[in-house]
């Protein structure tokens, strides 16, 4: 299969009956009151290129938070899923039972099957986004009134070309806001990880993305919608449209929500200031520039 035949990782999905095993992986560790998170290693699917398959793997973070239901027991949602072996998975029963999976970005997923199958547990996604194959259940729409988070909010990034978004878990006595992110804000504080291929590694430090809470430089270029009055794009006129499309939503993340600790889909938590980081980042990646 050459490059230009292999599937969009926005298009792969895994079958419930389609068994993939875990790879390796951390124990669950605390981030903060009743949250707690997972980093481990993501190999290319097997619908990639063969190329990718061998040299290419890279980090991915699972956060669970936990919450008490109406009869005092506690209940897990899990939020970009990864696959965990038989062993974490006890760890994983000790914290609670396992009701929700939230799929926040097009390009995860692929573990999301396992666990709605393993643990009949609710399904839930982003408008517009593809759900895991072979699953008997409908996935729950997520929106700002509809979250299996209590008190939880969402913030939807609006056009993308596929749809991601970002869970806000507000203080409260124990805790400060906490913000979940998959690949829109990443925070890989040094190239040098275990869970990312040389490649992988190199890429990173190649495109800008190795640094505290980077917007992801590839993801705002294919998600930001193509002109309708161009058929190619120069590199300056896409770098402007992609600060203007992209500026004003940052801008609304980081006035309407409340937060001030970070948990992405790929790199390491960042435990305060992390509104100030991604500021930093928003003013240093998209800087405002005068149009002519």
């Amino acid at each position: 299969m050459s490059k230009s035949d292999a599937p969009h990782l926005a298009t792969l999905t895994v079958a419930a009956d389609q068994s993939r095993a875990a790879d390796r992986h951390s124990d669950i560790q605390g981030v903060a009151d009743d949250v707690y998170m997972v980093r481990g290693k993501m190999r290319s699917t097997p619908s990639r290129p063969l190329f990718e398959r061998l040299f290419v793997h890279f980090s991915r973070t699972m956060t669970i938070v936990r919450q008490r239901n109406e009869q005092g027991n506690y209940e897990l949602t899990l939020i970009n899923s990864l696959r965990l072996n038989a062993q974490t998975l006890s760890q994983l029963a000790e914290l609670g039972e396992v009701k929700h999976i939230v799929r926040l970005g097009s390009f995860h997923g692929v573990d999301d099957a396992f666990y709605v199958q393993h643990y009949d547990a609710k399904y839930w996604v982003v408008n517009g986004m593809k759900s895991a194959q072979g699953l008997k259940i409908d996935p729950e729409i997520m929106s700002s009134s509809y979250l299996p988070i209590v008190g939880g909010q969402f913030f939807s990034f609006d056009d993308l070309a596929y749809p991601e978004a970002i869970v806000i878990l507000p203080p409260k006595l124990k805790r400060a806001g906490l913000a979940i992110t998959t690949d829109a804000i990443q925070n890989h504080r040094s190239i040098f990880d275990i869970n990312n291929s040389p490649l992988v590694s190199l890429a990173i430090w190649r495109i800008g993305l190795a640094g505290e809470a980077r917007l992801g430089p590839m993801w705002m270029r294919e998600q930001t919608p193509a002109r309708q009055d161009f058929k190619t794009t120069s590199g300056e006129e896409k770098k402007r449209d992609i600060i203007a499309f992209f500026r004003p939503q940052f801008e609304r993340l980081l006035s309407q929500y409340d937060f001030d600790i970070l948990i992405p889909g790929h790199g390491w938590p960042i435990p305060k200031n992390a509104k100030a980081a991604i500021r930093a980042s928003l003013d240093s990646q998209l800087p405002v520039i005068e149009w002519r």
